[in-house]
């Protein structure tokens, strides 16, 4: 259950709400309006019906042509009163989930890390989605439902016996007992059956992302079973909630045909003793119709508050979560970057590793424009290097320098734009070919583009395609090979022009031909640029000034090529066992 207590949650909805103030106070006067006109159409039709014998046929036509006009008018006003709840409802979900996320943009890596992107996605829609219900009807409903059934039992306590009006009154204070007992259930179930289905949707994705290796090692049963118990645990859980909504709800619609029952009885005894007439029946009629509409009608408002308030705790969840990685108040804006790194005495954890450090105290100084490399085993903490400079994560102790300058003590974006990372999984969106180069900049034009695509010896393939820069690449760039994706990576990174480059096996997948191209666009790119690489294959890393062994989260030697094949460590250990595998 959600620590988010109704008052907080009222003053969050509130900051979506108040640019929308005047519409919605206007929507709350037309359900006024509307409540108060049915009391006045039921008073005139009782009226009518005790008086209609002493009333002219011209006076009768008059009053009928006044009544006609006025339900021509409260149509108008029941138009607007539904269409302005959902006007609100869609600018404010709208506005929630563009809020929502460019406040997930600036989370730290961490939290995608504790969070599937299948559940990150379900709460941007499913939950939201359930949450619009509070904006489109409730909000208002509860307006319209309160004004009319305090305006229908004043009416009855003041003009009918006070015999007609205590059942009524009864059945008002039973229901307000009733939501008050079901409401709490009804919410936390609510939020269960929706992170349920985050759970569904997050599997289901993963799984869906998968596809190609369970059915390559023919897992398809063992995943059907999985998605399985995660359908039956939502099921169950939806269960319970339908129990929760009948039981509530039968409550809520068995009660008023007793109270009409009573008040019938009732009736008929004071008509027998002349307290009351025919007409003040009829006019009582449609006066327990107004108050009986919205008391039933509460059953589905009290579920729908429910179920809307227990995907907004889930929603609001997200926006409680904060970035590990903070901008700093008072951030440095250096002119130029030249690239020279230092490592001072880091330690490096990763927050759910259970106190496993990955990295311990580790130093070491790049200078600028110089190409190092980093080897060694794999889960050595080679790539969680490259993530703290970046500042995907920051360090547990030590610090990390660029310049000289604590890069905890600069501008986020300014470290960023000037630091350029080509991955072995290389990540395409969807869209055309030159709309994922420009990520580099967008403001590019497409001569730039095409020069870059040239640098990356990408050029050559992208303008034999059909439609050339406007070709579409699918979603993870499905259309193209590995070399042709990688090179379209490393044309984004030629377009950024950065400082620094990070290259994290960038060609370990590649076929002979692609890495090829490839390599010789990296000789490109690394040009005067300070450049740190993460190699397994040492034949790759050739030229590179300096390199450093990782293992276990220590730097174990390091020193030129020639410097590290003399000893008897781990380099010389690594190089053999290669040399020995591409001879065998």
């Amino acid at each position: 259950m959600s620590g988010i207590s109704k008052k907080p949650l009222l003053f969050r909805l509130w900051r979506f709400v108040r640019n929308l103030k005047w519409i919605l106070l206007a929507a709350w006067i037309l359900a006024i309006v509307k409540a108060i006109s049915g009391l006045g159409l039921a008073a005139v039709c009782r009226w009518l019906l005790n008086n209609y014998e002493n009333l002219s046929p011209q006076q009768l036509r008059n009053i009928y042509i006044a009544i006609f006009s006025f339900l021509i008018l409260f149509a108008v006003i029941i138009y607007f009163r539904v269409y302005l709840p959902i006007y609100i409802s869609s600018r404010v979900i709208k506005e929630m989930r563009r809020q929502l996320y460019g406040h997930l943009q600036r989370l730290s890596a961490d939290f995608y890390v504790r969070h599937k992107s299948g559940e990150i996605v379900s709460r941007m829609t499913n939950d939201i989605n359930m949450a619009q219900l509070l904006f489109s009807t409730v909000i208002v409903n509860v307006a319209f439902d309160f004004v009319t059934i305090t305006a229908m039992s004043a009416y009855l306590i003041f003009s009918y016996p006070v015999e007609i009006a205590f059942p009524v009154l009864g059945i008002c204070v039973v229901f307000g007992l009733l939501a008050y007992l079901f409401f709490p259930k009804i919410r936390e179930t609510s939020r269960r059956v929706q992170e349920e289905m985050g759970r569904i949707t997050g599997d289901v994705s993963e799984k869906v992302s998968g596809m190609k290796i369970l059915q390559s090692f023919t897992r398809e049963e063992m995943a059907i079973e999985e998605i399985g118990e995660r359908l039956e645990s939502h099921y169950v859980d939806t269960l319970r909630m339908a129990r929760l909504q009948a039981l509530f709800s039968t409550f809520m619609q068995f009660m008023p045909w007793v109270a009409r029952f009573v008040v019938i009885i009732i009736g008929i005894t004071l008509i027998m003793t002349s307290r009351m007439t025919i007409g003040d029946i009829a006019g009582l009629m449609l006066i327990l119709a107004q108050i009986f509409f919205p008391l039933n009608r509460s059953s589905e408002t009290t579920v729908q508050i429910g179920t809307s308030i227990g995907s907004l705790d889930r929603v609001f969840d997200f926006f409680d979560a904060q970035p590990t990685v903070k901008e700093n108040k008072r951030p440095i804006h250096l002119e130029t970057l030249e690239g020279k790194i230092e490592f001072q005495n880091v330690d490096f954890q990763y927050p759910m590793s259970d106190g496993q450090e990955v990295l311990q105290d580790l130093s070491f100084v790049v200078s600028a424009g110089s190409q190092v490399a980093f080897v060694g085993p794999s889960g050595g903490g080679k790539s969680t290097m490259m993530d703290l400079i970046s500042r995907f994560y920051d360090p547990v102790r030590g610090a990390i320098l660029i310049d000289d300058v604590d890069i905890q003590r600069m501008s986020l974006r300014f470290l960023r734009e000037n630091i350029g990372i080509v991955l072995q999984d290389t990540i395409l969106f969807t869209g055309t070919i030159v709309e994922n180069v420009r990520i580099g900049k967008p403001e590019a034009t497409d001569d730039e583009v095409i020069e870059a695509l040239n640098h990356a010896y990408a050029w050559e393939f992208v303008k034999e395609m059909k439609y050339g820069l406007r070709n579409v690449v699918g979603e993870r760039g499905v259309t193209l090979s590995g070399g042709q994706r990688q090179r379209i990576a490393l044309a984004r990174v030629f377009l950024k022009n950065p400082k620094i480059l990070i290259l994290d096996e960038a060609t370990s997948s590649l076929d002979s031909q692609s890495e090829y191209y490839v390599q010789q666009a990296l000789e490109r790119l690394v040009k005067g640029r300070t450049t740190l690489m993460i190699a397994h294959r040492l034949s790759t890393i050739k030229n590179v000034d300096h390199i450093y062994v990782v293992e276990g989260g220590r730097i174990t030697e390091h020193g030129s090529r020639e410097e590290l094949l003399k000893r008897e460590g781990g380099f010389k250990r690594l190089f053999d066992h290669q040399k020995l595998a591409l001879h065998s």
